[in-house]
């Protein structure tokens, strides 16, 4: 809240709170808090019915409320105002409550105006801050404090020109807007790093694959990475994907029924025939973290499974490319992390583990939005017409009304989906785990074959003849199997175990 303000030629006490022509008073006799304007020459007030507080320090209640009258009743001025009287915490505030909240991902925008309030808070307590902060406030030099108090915390020029814009968009939104007649120059941090370009070959991708597959806690990683690299689609798109509303007639509508288009544009693609099997029975949110229980939940009664939606990955799939990075050095998905004097930093053994020796720190080379710039370069380099790549990735706007019906054409993205088949035959030279139904099939002339299916491992546990009860076919534990949900099985064709869903063997070994 803005102090000791001075707007309009109007000098208010020591230690008010006001926010536009707005601010709060404390009634002391009755113990009750009133928002104060002037109108036709008079002081104006309306009671709150809020207590406590001081008359220098109004509770947080009273300043939401002061905040809350403020944006329904701040009507925009007749012409822009001078930056002299345009107040930052207050153009901030409509910034987020007017264009902010409308985008995509308003959460990001706020963790950057936090940043801000506690870089006042520093200046604050050092004495520094401009009083009052207007627009006409911001200069160059006040822009380096921030880049130096923020690199202070080590943060990298890539966040800090991230948390910059939070001052810059909201001075330029009301510039836009009619509310301010000129904006300063806000400079950006030096030495910002630029984006590393990787991409991953197939094998590479297979890697990751493989190592997503290990442990039914990342079950949700391969699946995320089918629609990624089968759609070309956006993250936050794929995180959010609702199959009850979003999947019908094989295409995907990335973006959901209700939800306005942004800059970053979400499309609507087709299901690609190595991916339609992943997503066949999927209902309501598709990526979903699924864990087993503990054996004392599923001994009073509770469920086999935990199921929460996911709405980040970040760390299960850097925790991928770390395993994978490991069983493949050459690939280049990790390495081990230095400290400041560049030092190798090692971990002390897990002795529950029953480790002995130290083992190095790794950290994950690569994002899943390398997943993104893979599959784009793969499709280019194929000859994949630029047109229907940047359709898929929703780079291409759609403009009058036939292209609104694009999709419903027979050879939409036709060219797309044969590219993305190639991909997906490329990486099927280096695993399987993206086949996950295709190759199963192979084992129905096994299904009366008990002994046959005894050779393929120890962790098959025949409990009842396949003749009399099919669904009791395999009991599998997660001691047994790591994961509980699927059937281990060995390939005759590869010689080697592979994990299929436990709900095929209904499927496929039903008489």
């Amino acid at each position: 809240m803005a102090r000791n303000s001075n707007r309009g030629g109007r000098d208010f006490s020591e230690g008010r709170t006001q926010l536009g022509t707005y601010w709060l008073w404390y009634r002391k006799d009755r113990d009750d808090w009133n928002i104060c304007w002037f109108h036709d020459g008079a002081t104006r007030r309306k009671s709150l019915g809020i207590s406590g507080g001081s008359a220098d320090n109004p509770p947080e209640d009273a300043q939401a409320a002061l905040a809350q009258h403020f944006l329904g009743n701040e009507t925009p001025p007749d012409q822009p105002e001078p930056p002299e009287q345009v107040y930052i915490e207050n153009i901030t505030r409509r910034w987020l409550t007017d264009h902010v909240a409308y985008l995509g991902a308003p959460d990001r925008y706020a963790q950057s105006v936090l940043v801000w309030e506690r870089f006042y808070e520093h200046l604050r307590s050092e004495g520094r801050m401009p009083d009052p902060y207007t627009v006409a406030k911001i200069r160059p030099a006040f822009v380096r404090d921030f880049i130096k108090f923020h690199e202070a915390d080590k943060i990298s020029p890539a966040t800090i020109s991230r948390d910059i814009k939070a001052l810059r968009s909201p001075i330029n939104w009301v510039m836009k807007e009619g509310y301010l007649s000129a904006a300063p120059f806000i400079p950006d941090v030096k030495g910002k790093a630029k984006r590393r370009e990787l991409e991953w070959s197939p094998e590479q991708i297979a890697a990751i694959l493989d190592a997503a597959a290990t442990t039914p806690l990342r079950a949700h990683v391969p699946l995320y990475m089918m629609i990624f690299l089968s759609t070309n689609g956006r993250s936050q798109a794929i995180l959010e994907l609702d199959a009850d509303k979003q999947i019908r007639k094989g295409l995907i509508y990335f973006n959901a029924p209700g939800r306005e288009q942004t800059r970053k544009r979400r499309s609507i693609v087709p299901i690609a025939p190595t991916l339609a099997s992943w997503l066949e029975g999927v209902a309501g949110k598709v990526i979903r973290y699924r864990a087993p229980t503990t054996q004392e939940t599923r001994n009073a009664g509770g469920p086999d499974f935990f199921e929460r939606p996911t709405a980040d990955l970040g760390n299960a799939f850097k925790a991928c490319l770390v395993d994978a990075g490991e069983a493949h050095p050459k690939f280049g998905l990790s390495e081990q992390v230095e400290d400041d004097d560049g030092n190798l930093v090692w971990l002390p053994p897990r002795g529950k583990l029953g480790e002995t020796k130290v083992r190095p720190k790794m950290k994950a080379i690569g994002s899943p939005n390398t997943l993104r710039h893979s599959i784009h370069t793969f499709l280019a380099a194929r000859g994949v017409p630029k047109a229907q790549i940047d359709t898929a990735a929703g780079h291409a706007t759609d403009d009058g009304t036939g292209d609104r019906y694009n999709h419903l054409r027979p050879a939409y993205l036709t060219d797309f989906i044969d590219g993305i088949e190639a991909f997906w035959s490329e990486v099927g030279r280096f695993t399987q785990v993206h086949l996950r139904y295709q190759r199963y099939q192979r084992y129905q002339r096994y299904h009366n074959d008990t002994k046959k299916l005894e050779k393929a491992g120890p962790s098959f546990k025949i409990q009842s003849s396949l003749r009399q009860q099919v669904t009791k076919f395999v009991s599998l534990s997660s001691e047994d199997n790591g994961a509980p949900d699927r059937i281990r099985t060995c390939d005759p064709c590869l010689r080697r175990a592979v994990l299929y869903p436990a709900e095929l063997r209904v499927r496929h070994y039903c008489a």
